[in-house]
């Protein structure tokens, strides 16, 4: 194998030497500056370097450390005909020199000095190309073993609509306390793995007592309490997941002794257990059941502090209430939604179906009537025709006027609003043709789709200045830590909040995770949320993001992607610019 090295000497007779010494056994590539070095080190993969230290305008010490971001893995011999011998010894430390040569050089000494570097070049790229290839190894058996994992979790999740979400909320719950409570990275790792899978092991409950709406009885009580055990037993046997089987094993230890399934107590119970055990029980208490509705964030706080040093670790519990960004968001959820904060919308002088129209092309508006009329008339619907027709012209006109907030929340900006705009009339051109949802009902999840986004940034704008450059996994990653949940999920309590049926809002939830969206509504958004978001209708119909399989499940092709495209293209232009 013929290795090309690269000689860098400003005097034209020792480069001619160097290259009489080396060509016939090696490519030479020669330079006679260290700046000239560095341009064609841009063009030249060199397995080895020889360079003078004494140059003008660069000595070679210089050129080896400009050189190493962009050659890393070039061995690097300098030749010296001084002795400088600190910068030399700084050099070999920091591993930018491999050798130096003293001049007059032996050619012979010198030969050798090559070749032993060339050795150690091959040394150094054959364990380097090792590592890679078992970092991907790595990676690919850290996909598997999560892509598995999550798998099983959605299997449990869609034995019971009621716990949609819930792995996600609770992963993201006890993340936050995590941080909280100093865990280093590795440990929030396993916790995160931990607290997504701490129910796995119901997988194997059988369904007459998972979805009883009733009191267990002793027996099925007994069997329900197997699945902490049941759940490690299948964690254990995956490599790099052994903290996570021991925290899902414990995740129903009480702190006073009195859990199962081994009955620890205070530190003896794992902390990651800890965290978990009362992520999970905020959770069951603020999420609906069918024989109950769910609580409300002070309710469920104050009972994990009645329960705390009893069933709780009164350090986690503390963390939690002290979380205040998921306390801020339930609250904000809660209050009503405004168009501005700041001005309130301004209804009178509109007609009615004015009114309506404007309601239909708004988010915030859109909101604030649902809200309204599911709470008068207790119709829950997602309708907003329906919505409208219902309150009529004097209570839609009060519904959406005002300064009332949702988050303080400001206007859309005009690229928000389009999108928002886009999205729905492209869910309801795939309801259409599709027949998974009503077209009214598709619309309006396309339209409020980003409204847990818009809610963050009015109550977080810095940390969403900081976001407005991610894709929608990388965001959702930061959401999760900074808030303890991502915009989709508030996104679906916002919708539930007002009125929105749960198995609607709940496509809201998982709309950005093609992968996770086995739920058709949940897939049909995010087609209508990629059709949204592309500027030409050819980039849609090419798009891998949405594989051939998914589009399958809702019975579309690569055309009816581009047609909903440039359908959804033409709606818009109309309303923007109406024919008068």
């Amino acid at each position: 194998m013929s290795h090309k090295i690269m000689i860098v000497d400003d005097e034209p007779a020792n480069l001619r030497l160097l290259e009489r010494l080396f060509r016939r056994d090696y490519h030479v590539v020669s330079a006679g500056s260290g700046e000239e070095a560095l341009r064609l080190l841009e063009q030249h993969e060199v397995a080895l370097l020889i360079t003078d230290q004494r140059m003008p305008g660069m000595t070679g010490i210089e050129l080896l450390k400009l050189m190493a971001p962009l050659r890393p893995h070039t061995v690097r011999i300098i030749l010296t005909g001084y002795t400088d011998i600190t910068s030399l010894v700084e050099a070999i430390n920091c591993g930018q020199v491999y050798k130096y040569v003293t001049k007059p050089w032996s050619n012979d000494d010198l030969r050798l000095t090559v070749g032993r570097a060339l050795e150690h070049y091959e040394t150094g790229r054959a364990r380097h190309e090792l590592a890679q290839a078992n970092q991907r190894l790595v990676n690919r058996m850290k996909e598997m073993t999560r892509g598995f994992l999550r798998a099983i979790s959605d299997a449990l999740e869609a034995k019971d609509d009621h716990l949609h979400g819930h792995a996600r909320r609770v992963r993201g719950y006890a993340g936050a306390v995590g941080r909280l409570l100093g865990l280093g990275e590795e440990a929030l790792e396993q916790l995160s793995v931990a607290a997504f899978l701490h129910d796995i092991g119901k997988i194997g409950t059988p369904d007459s007592i998972l979805l009883k709406p009733g009191p267990l009885s002793p027996e099925e009580s007994a069997e329900m309490r197997r699945h902490a055990r049941r759940g490690a037993r299948m964690l254990t046997g995956i490599v790099g997941l052994e903290d996570a089987a021991d925290a899902v094993l414990h995740h129903h230890e009480h702190f006073d002794g009195t859990g199962y399934p081994d009955g620890l107590r205070g530190e003896q119970i794992p902390l990651p257990s800890r965290i978990i055990l009362v992520a999970d029980a905020y959770d069951a208490m603020t999420s609906p059941r069918p024989f109950r509705e769910a609580l409300s964030h002070g309710v469920a706080v104050a009972r994990l502090e009645e329960g705390a040093g009893t069933r709780f670790d009164p350090k986690v519990v503390r963390a939690f209430v002290e979380f205040e960004p998921l306390a801020r968001i339930r609250r904000a959820v809660a209050a009503a939604p405004s168009s501005d904060a700041r001005a309130g919308f301004d209804a009178s002088g509109l007609s009615f179906d004015e009114l309506r129209e404007r309601v239909s092309a708004d988010p915030l508006l859109a909101a604030r009537a649902l809200r309204a009329a599911n709470a008068a008339g207790g119709l829950r619907t997602a309708s907003l025709a329906a919505a409208c027709t219902a309150l009529g012209p004097v209570s839609l006109c009060k519904a959406v006027s005002g300064e009332n907030t949702w988050g303080e929340c400001e206007p859309l900006s005009e690229e928000s609003w389009e999108h928002s705009l886009r999205a729905a009339e492209a869910a309801r051109l795939i309801a259409e043709q599709t027949g998974i949802l009503d077209p009214e009902d598709a619309y309006t999840l396309g339209l409020l789709h980003d409204v847990g986004q818009v809610l963050l940034a009015s109550l977080f704008p810095a940390t969403a200045a900081v976001l407005s450059g991610l894709d929608a996994e990388e965001r959702a990653g930061y959401e999760s830590a900074s808030y303890g949940v991502d915009h989709a999920q508030v996104g679906q309590w916002a919708l539930e909040a007002c009125g929105v049926p749960r198995r609607l809002a709940a496509a809201v939830q998982t709309h950005h995770d093609v992968d996770g969206a086995n739920d058709p509504a949940a897939l049909l958004l995010h087609v209508a949320d990629v059709i949204a978001h592309a500027d030409d209708p050819y980039k849609v119909a090419a798009l891998d993001s949405i594989s051939t399989e998914r589009l399958y499940m809702l019975r579309l092709s690569r055309h009816d992607l581009f047609r909903v495209h440039a359908l959804t293209g033409d709606s818009l232009e109309r309303r923007l610019n109406p024919v008068i």
